[in-house]
């Protein structure tokens, strides 16, 4: 069940990624729990993003989850507040030559 400020946050999440063409597609697996709350679509790739309550932590499945997905390749990012969301959505905008590596 989804909390009235987490319903606020994600709605924010999903006016930001409208507000800059990205696709942001809400997501219900029924036969696995601890999946991200939305898929992002945008010319960058696909990314998980998961929506929590200001302060809340991931549930052990969650955590499990997003562990696997990582695994695999895939992003995951947490969103708890409205400048985490335009930190994310800022992520999604850097080019990919703006990105730094760095060493483990």
């Amino acid at each position: 069940m989804t909390s009235p400020r987490e319903r606020v946050i994600e709605g924010y999440l999903l006016d930001q990624c409208r507000a800059h063409g990205f696709l942001c597609l809400k997501f219900v697996s029924p036969a696995r729990g601890g999946v991200p709350d939305r898929i992002v679509v945008g010319p960058r790739g696909t990314v998980f993003v998961e929506v929590k309550r200001p302060g809340s932590r991931l549930r052990k499945l969650q955590q499990l989850t997003h562990a696997k997905l990582r695994r695999y390749g895939a992003e995951v990012h947490i969103v708890d507040d409205n400048p985490s969301v335009d930190a994310f959505i800022a992520h999604l905008l850097e080019s990919p030559s703006d990105q730094r590596i760095t060493a483990p």
